[in-house]
Formats: C-alpha cells, structure tokens, sequence
C-alpha cells in the first residue's frame, strides 16, 4: 500500500539556476523526512535542471522532477498540486527558502489538532529586503484576515500559506486566467466556502522582498481587475475604491522601502 505523506511540497521554477539550490538545500536539511518534493519546471533552459538531477539522489526517491511547457505560474502550480499525494501542499517558491525546522515544528502543530480537523494553515514569513534593509517578519492574524477578506483582499501570505489536499478537491484548483491574483481569487473562494484557518506565529518561510519592476506589477494587475470583479464583485463603486486603495497603498509601500534604503545608505556613508 503507498503511503500518504504529512507534506507534499512543491516547487514550481523556469530558468531558476541563480537561486533553486538554495530552495533545495532548505528543503533537504529539514530533521522531519515525513514528505514528498513535488518540482514543476517551466522547460528551462540555462542549468536549473541539470541542478534538480544533481540533488535529486539526496532526497532519497523523495523529489520527483518533471520538465514540460506551462501556461503561467497558476498553471504550474495546478500541476503540482495535482501530482502531490500529501494531506498538506506547500507551494515553495524557488527563490525562497524555508527555515531549518519548518517542517518539524509544522507536523507537531498538525498532531496538536483535534481528530478530523485540518484546517488551511497561515503561518509566519521573513521578508529579507534589498540591502541594507533589515529583515521583517510579518504574522497574520484573524482580524486582519476578516478584514481583507471584506475588502476583497487577501489578510494571508501564500509562500507561508499550507493547504489540506482535500480543501483543493471540495473548492478547486488555481485560476489561471490570472496573472498575479489567483492566489486572492483562491483565497475569497476558500472564505465563501468557510474554510477553516489556523494563524501561527510559526516562522516558515524566507522569501526575498521586491524585484517585480512597477511598470510591469501594474499591467498585470490591471489585466487581473477585470476577471476578478466580474468572479466576486459587481458594484462599481467597490470596484473603484480597491483600486484607488490599493494603488495608494502599493505606492506608499514602494517609497516607504526607498525612503529607508536612502536614510541608511546616507547614515552609514558618515
């Protein structure tokens, strides 16, 4: 009979060779071996998989690599949600990193829970931003969570976010008419269907701040708005508010962080 891993982790990755062995090193040093390792590549083309094969002995049959064309990362990630056998999926990025004892510390939160209950898991992340900014950890929480949810927003952080196979079989999968919002989309829908969530103050996951030039994050989030009110909104009004909110808030963030790197870059000069 195959046994069913706790974890089914996957990493989706195109052209990735800069950062994929550090991602793979922080899954193969993990204490608790209870998982699979789910890699989905984008048929790159620099040395991404020729690193993949280099590791893959490491983890002991538990990485399976498979290399074909996708439509997007959405679609990357349906792939590897679909091959996993897990009872939770955790959607490693290949330019994070997840912490040294994540999966232990994870799996003895899991036993902790009642019989039966697997709720959506929302951890802690460490953003690590451009230099010489500090690192910064952000944790979610209820309150906040209900509050995005309201708003159409999304109060969790997917690369820390762990999803029972199962919620994925009663809601679905990712939609990949998106560019960078499905995992919002899936998020609302998770809500509408009052899926449970546990918020833990468990630090996951590393995952590098910044990167996605304004230019670019703006023109796939406007090609985004109009699928995503059309799934979950039909008030115009509502409609132009987050859009108004979150420009305003998406900007003040971006001169927040070059405001900082300024100021520190200025006081160590002196």
């Amino acid at each position: 009979m195959n046994h069913t891993p706790l974890f089914s982790i996957v990493t989706v990755c195109y052209n990735s060779e800069k950062t994929i062995a550090r991602t793979l090193e922080s899954v193969l040093v993990q204490e608790f071996k209870d998982y699979e390792y789910i890699i989905v590549d984008g048929n790159s083309k620099d040395n991404t998989l020729n690193i993949l094969h280099e590791y893959e002995s490491k983890f002991e049959g538990r990485m399976k690599i498979k290399s074909e064309p996708d439509k997007g990362i959405y679609d990357a990630f349906n792939k590897g949600i679909q091959r996993s056998n897990g009872i939770y999926i955790w959607i490693v990025n290949s330019d994070d990193y997840i912490e040294p004892q994540a999966l232990k510390e994870l799996a003895q939160l899991i036993e902790s829970f009642p019989k039966d209950y697997l709720p959506i898991i929302a951890s802690s992340m460490r953003f690590i931003h451009q230099s010489p900014i500090p690192p910064t950890i952000y944790t979610p929480n209820e309150e906040l969570c209900r509050k995005s949810y309201k708003s159409l927003g999304m109060g969790i952080l997917h690369p820390a976010t762990l999803i029972p196979r199962s919620i994925y079989h009663q809601i679905g999968i990712y939609d990949d008419r998106f560019s960078i919002s499905a995992d919002i989309d899936w998020f609302i829908r998770a809500c509408d269907a009052r899926q449970p969530i546990y918020f833990s103050s468990i630090v996951s996951i590393n995952m590098y701040y910044g990167g996605i030039s304004t230019i670019s994050h703006f023109s796939k989030f406007y090609h985004d708005k109009t699928i995503f009110f059309n799934k979950h909104s039909h008030n115009l009004i509502q409609e132009k508010f987050y859009l108004f909110r979150w420009t305003i808030k998406y900007f003040r963030n971006y001169l927040i962080s070059k405001i900082k790197k300024l100021k520190h870059e200025q006081h160590t000069k002196y």
